[in-house]
């Protein structure tokens, strides 16, 4: 049997519905920009907190959220030198370049590895989230769930495995030799 799968809305109203669930977050972020030009790309939206800080939101699709972190990492260091340009010409924005800029990367799931490395980045200059999106009356609604840092659990790294030769050789076994490799050993 074939699996049912919910019905995705079009980029546009993705982008509209995720736009309007970004004011519902605690802080809030208002959009300034959708689908601006960055580095190489297109940024999905370009968002500002409540103190002028600049938020980079990448939206990935099901199973892009690798492909959309690295794009996250870029367009946020790409983003960072230009914040004054932009401050000059939209002084209405109240962006503040003193801020920096974050990332939120959105995905409908998202893989263990980019919670790893975004946990692994420290400063929290990209921020995970899962989307859910839902067709209402009029449209499109989108319900965000940051995701904070990964707890691992007792069982989520593996012990240090010993150093064993494959050959069954031990260290004993190779004296002085051991210390120079054999030309051609590679």
């Amino acid at each position: 049997m074939a699996e049912s799968r919910a019905p995705r809305p079009p980029r546009s109203a993705l982008l509209r519905a995720i736009g309007e669930a970004l004011v519902e977050l605690d802080p809030p972020l208002s959009v300034v920009a959708e689908r601006v030009l960055g580095l190489d790309a297109r940024i999905d939206l370009v968002a500002r907190d409540e103190r002028g800080g600049v938020v980079v939101v990448c939206v990935a699709a099901e199973g892009d959220d690798l492909a959309r972190f690295t794009d996250a990492l870029a367009q946020r260091a790409w983003l960072e030198p230009r914040l004054a340009d932009w401050r000059q010409l939209a002084p209405g924005l109240g962006l503040d370049p003193g801020r920096g800029v974050r990332a939120l990367l959105l995905a409908p799931r998202l893989d263990p590895r980019v919670l790893a490395a975004a946990q692994g980045l420290g400063g929290a200059p990209i921020e995970p989230a899962v989307y859910r999106a839902r067709r209402t009356a009029t449209g499109w609604a989108v319900e965000l769930e940051p995701v904070g840092p990964a707890e691992p659990g007792p069982d989520a790294w593996a012990p240090a495995l010993e150093s064993v030769f494959r050959t069954g050789l031990e260290e004993d076994d190779l004296g002085e030799a051991g210390s120079e490799a054999p030309s051609g050993a590679f």
